[in-house]
């Protein structure tokens, strides 16, 4: 135990001698890395919640989304991002530790990722270096306890109050009616709460992400101000149910013809019936969804049309944002991230929400924006939220990650249709006690089920998606003779790192 103590006092003050030299010797060390205007970058981070990749930059004409489209023409779009589970928690948890949900284990709560040896974490990564740090709305789903020493930290936090999801005020007072910690009286609540509510004709700020914009705003002149460099993390709840936006929003779309129809509304031909979530937040509000009674006909064009107001609602506070940094005069200086937590099925083969293994949950959309790098092009390669962090390291002139999952997708940005990029990206869901893990390359998604998470653990089922034979998920190929050598190496790829 001695020993353990004694270690662990050395390598506290190694590390904080080495935060002392990096922060003196920061802008001259770094500079010829750096932006245009010298000094080490600024780091702004838009992150969504639940946004499938169902914008104009990805092709979708009928979306209204014109700020995100903009920051697509000042940056790369990268239109095959895969994040490491499709669950707000271990998504995020993923993202902010570039540790897959295979090595922390981690998939609702408590936190675990703090049990893998050498973990570090983003906000306080950033902020030893010399940072100064915001953590704006939902970053982090929920840290949990955390080991002394492992918690992330930022300079500043700042989340909506917690009844901003509703601006009916008796919907919105029921909201607030109960503590967090009566789990039970929190479900019951829910249930009498619906998918959606108006649509209202009230101002943005009626809303939690209206407000966490105006936030936003107020943190980035002030940061620009200061003598420091910045990471600014900026974390949109919408649209996550309920899928509340003011009118205006909803106007822009026709409610008998709303984006989002589905391509198929059932399982592909032989998929695992594993792939099927039957309980999740859309079955648990006043509206009496279910898997035998999910939404139809009109109610799902409703729903459809709130999810699509969702989105325009969100991109009009990324404007603000964006136009924030812009007026700021550091945005030449500053690299933007845009990133969704996962996407949204929408009834898209037989699901509506998220936690599938299918592309349009484990896929979201990713945009970076990078001084001196490519402007208004689209990137092909795969890739995965753990990436980000490493590169954001690299794109900073910082020190990579002691552990990480993740590599720098430098190499993209400086050629993004050009580079040879053969990486595959990871991903998994869980049901009960079985594990979906899933491998995606350039064509192929391979997706075992087993009961636990070892390889030697009991095989429940297997999947085999070909993208450039069936886009549109339509059918499982594992069994199809033609597909042997491909599963064969697939599942090699699948445990081999």
């Amino acid at each position: 135990m001695t020993d353990n103590i004694t270690e662990r006092i050395g390598h506290g003050l190694i590390r904080f001698t080495m935060c002392l030299f990096v922060n003196y010797f920061a802008e001259p060390a770094f500079a010829a890395d750096s932006g245009p205007e010298g000094g080490l970058p600024n780091v702004l981070f838009i992150a969504v919640d639940d946004l499938r990749s169902q914008l104009g930059c990805y092709g979708h004409d009928d979306m209204v989304t014109p700020n995100i489209d903009a920051l697509a023409e000042r940056g790369i779009v990268f239109r095959n991002h895969f994040v490491a589970n499709p669950v707000c928690i271990s998504s995020r948890a993923a993202l902010l530790t570039s540790l897959r949900s295979e090595r922390t284990r981690q998939l609702y709560g408590p936190a675990l990722w703090p049990r893998v040896e050498g973990v570090q974490t983003l906000g306080r990564t950033f902020g030893d270096a010399g940072y100064y740090t915001a953590s704006l709305g939902k970053i982090w789903h929920t840290q949990g306890p955390v080991e002394k020493g492992k918690a992330d930290r930022f300079d500043f936090v700042w989340r909506s109050p917690g009844n901003s999801q509703f601006a009916d005020p008796e919907l919105s007072r029921l909201q607030r009616s109960v503590k967090r910690s009566d789990r039970e009286a929190l479900l019951a609540m829910k249930a009498r709460l619906p998918a959606a509510e108006g649509p209202l004709d009230v101002a943005d700020t009626a809303y939690g992400d209206g407000q966490l914009a105006d936030m936003a705003v107020k943190t980035i002149r002030d940061a620009a101000a200061d003598d420091r460099p910045f990471l600014i993390m900026v974390g949109f709840q919408k649209p996550h149910l309920p899928f509340n936006a003011p009118k205006k929003y909803w106007d822009l779309y026709d409610p008998a013809d709303p984006p989002g129809t589905p391509m198929l509304e059932t399982l592909p031909e032989s998929a695992s019936p594993l792939e099927v979530r039957t309980k999740h937040e859309l079955w648990k509000t006043a509206d009496g969804f279910s898997q035998e009674n999910p939404p139809v006909g009109v109610a799902a064009s409703r729903l459809r049309q709130a999810y699509a107001a969702c989105v325009s609602f969100v991109d009009a506070q990324v404007g603000k944002v964006i136009a924030a940094l812009d007026g700021t005069g550091v945005a030449e200086n500053t690299v933007i991230v845009f990133w969704s937590d996962h996407g949204y099925q929408l009834g898209h083969l037989a699901s509506w929400t998220k936690s599938t293994n299918f592309e349009m949950t484990a896929g979201s959309p990713l945009i970076i924006s990078a001084p001196g790098y490519g402007r208004g092009v689209g990137a092909d390669g795969v890739v995965g939220s753990v990436d980000l962090f490493p590169t954001l390291l690299d794109l900073c002139g910082l020190q990579p990650l002691p552990v990480s999952d993740g590599v720098s997708l430098r190499p993209i940005l400086e050629d993004p249709e050009g580079v040879a990029w053969d990486r595959p990206s990871y991903h998994l869901v869980r049901r009960g006690r079985a594990i979906g893990r899933a491998v995606r390359d350039s064509r192929f998604r391979y997706v075992e089920w087993r009961d636990g998470w070892e390889r030697d653990s009991r095989l429940l089922d297997v999947e085999l998606y070909d993208y450039e034979e069936f886009p549109e998920e339509r059918v499982n190929v594992v069994e199809s003779p033609r597909y042997r050598s491909e599963r064969e190496r697939l599942a090699d790829l699948l445990w081999e790192y």
